[in-house]
């Protein structure tokens, strides 16, 4: 995945925040086109990951660094998913 349209960091966003911010990323690209969204560590990884996977989103980890606390997320936005 590559050809990244926007980048977000939501790794000081509290919860459910982080999952609002991670759908108006998302509206803000057009369809198959790539967000890529840093974390702020695995488990919220996790939670993002699934959200796409719940909207109809394509994931894929980049990058996850354990030193940082951070994970890097590329996330291509499907046609006819939804990002709401």
């Amino acid at each position: 995945m590559s050809d990244i349209a926007k980048q977000i960091s939501i790794d000081k966003i509290a919860c459910p925040l982080h999952v609002l911010a991670l759908k108006k990323g998302l509206a803000d690209i057009g369809d198959n086109e790539v967000l890529k969204v840093i974390t702020g560590g695995h488990s919220v990884s996790n939670e993002l990951a699934a959200a796409c996977h719940s909207l109809g989103h394509e994931v894929s980890t980049a990058n996850e660094d354990e030193d940082m606390g951070e994970t890097v997320l590329l996330v291509r936005k499907k046609p006819g998913a939804t990002d709401r």
